[in-house]
């Protein structure tokens, strides 16, 4: 195969098989798609959110919000040396259960096993253990994630011309008390231009997607799409770009969702994203129809 490779990232307390029918279509795509375990925040967005906002000043909450994503991509004990109500923010991450150093590994695993299907094009070798990690290749990956891991692929695409960035249900990262118009680093100039986004659009219920309007704030500092942001509803029957706008539906979530936010893992995990019945009685997922392999399909964009 040419070209890039997708890599599927996980929210909190998930991993990939619990999102197999998003992978599937995104992998439709004719993109080789992998989906990471990897050392995820023991916090989710918002539990982080509200530690990093108990620092002392501004800068330091601003700092927490950055430092968060590089702990979980590239492994650290930022969280690990602060503490709040005599906890620490988040538990540390070795380098190795890091996204960088678990990709990392893996592809050379791959390249090791498979050494004629050419994955040594996806990453750099490292040096001797444990100096060095094989690290991957940014630009010929495509970073896919939900929850927490939409932060980290939004994140990556911030900092690293990595080849897209598909946000699903996120980055939820908010400057809790900061004052009007502080900066973190979703007001950065982001090095990544293909990046696209899709999350629930229901924000009245709490069991839904209540941190919908804080999506659409950071969707809106990114400075991706164009001002001011046009969210599409892809449930209003229209002819909808993924590379002009993000994208929401607010279709009810599986009723065999286990989710408080039912709406929020309706958009990746295969308990909770709505289905349909076929002539078989098989389940047939809507979003597998046209959303998911859509939504990941970065190459459209320019």
């Amino acid at each position: 195969f040419n070209g890039s490779i997708n890599v599927y990232l996980p929210g909190t307390t998930d991993w990939p098989a619990l999102s197999s029918c998003l992978l599937q279509a995104v992998a439709s795509n004719g993109v080789p798609t992998i989906g990471l375990t990897y050392g995820f925040l023991s916090r989710g967005d918002g539990f982080r959110n509200t530690r990093c906002a108990s620092l002392p000043s501004t800068d330091d909450v601003v700092e927490c919000l950055t430092e968060q994503h590089n702990d979980a991509i590239y492994g650290g004990t930022y969280g690990a040396d602060r503490t709040y109500n005599d906890a620490e923010f988040w538990k540390p991450v070795d380098a190795r259960d890091s996204i960088a150093g678990r990709l990392g590994l893996l592809l050379a695993e791959l390249d090791s096993l498979y050494p004629d299907e050419g994955w040594d094009r996806f990453y750099k070798a490292g040096g001797a253990y444990p100096d060095s990690l094989p690290m991957p290749k940014w630009g010929k990956i495509t970073f896919s994630g939900h929850s927490q891991g939409a932060g980290h692929a939004a994140y990556l695409a911030a900092t690293r011309l990595v080849h897209g960035a598909v946000l699903i249900s996120g980055p939820q990262d908010e400057c809790e008390g900061c004052p009007e118009g502080t900066k973190f680093w979703i007001d950065d100039t982001f090095l990544s231009t293909k990046i696209t986004a899709f999350a629930h659009g229901d924000s009245t219920e709490t069991f839904l997607e209540p941190t919908l309007p804080i999506m659409k704030d950071n969707w809106s500092r990114m400075g991706t799409w164009p001002a001011p942001l046009q969210v599409q509803n892809v449930d209003s029957y229209i002819n909808y770009d993924v590379c002009k706008a993000p994208i929401v539906s607010s279709l009810a979530p599986s009723s065999t969702s286990p989710c408080g936010r039912k709406g929020h893992c309706a958009t990746a995990l295969d308990d909770s994203s709505p289905v349909l019945s076929n002539t078989a009685g098989d389940n047939v997922y809507i979003y597998g129809i046209d959303v998911w392999a859509n939504v990941a399909n970065v190459d459209q964009c320019y």
